[in-house]
């Protein structure tokens, strides 16, 4: 039964919600910064990240002969794949050095809690449809 949760489908939602929660907590010191002179707005970025390590058994783009050669992709596995922290892309800084849009926090707020909220959503179903799966096997 462990083997159930073990899945790609299972670890990449789990990576996929780590993430989204912890970029809620960068976006949302942003915001609560807004008025720090000299604070500069950060974000976190991963989705590259994750859709790379999802095709990293794909073939690479050296030719593997044995079971010690690098893949060519050089990919960590999915469940090591981490965050990278940057500083937000601003046009213009305040006059006190600040970085901090509102309105571009704001949004990325919204785009990750939407995210989230898919992610939640795709995991649900996914439970359900293994839960239907054991039940009508019976």
């Amino acid at each position: 039964m462990a083997g159930l949760f073990n899945s790609p489908f299972v670890t990449l939602a789990h990576k996929s919600l780590n993430f989204r929660t912890q970029r809620h907590d960068v976006l949302a010191s942003n915001i609560a910064n807004i008025d720090t002179p000299g604070y500069k707005a950060e974000d976190l970025v991963f989705e590259k990240a994750l859709k790379k390590a999802l095709h990293a058994d794909e073939p690479g783009l050296l030719k593997i002969t044995n079971a010690r050669h690098l893949d060519g992709n050089q990919t960590p596995p999915l469940n090591l794949v981490e965050a990278k922290r940057i500083n937000s892309a601003t046009p213009f800084v305040k006059f006190n050095g600040n970085t901090v849009d509102l309105d571009k926090e704001m949004a990325k707020m919204a785009e990750n809690q939407m995210m989230y909220t898919a992610a939640i959503r795709m995991l649900q179903h996914q439970f359900r449809l293994m839960k239907t799966a054991v039940s009508e096997g019976r």
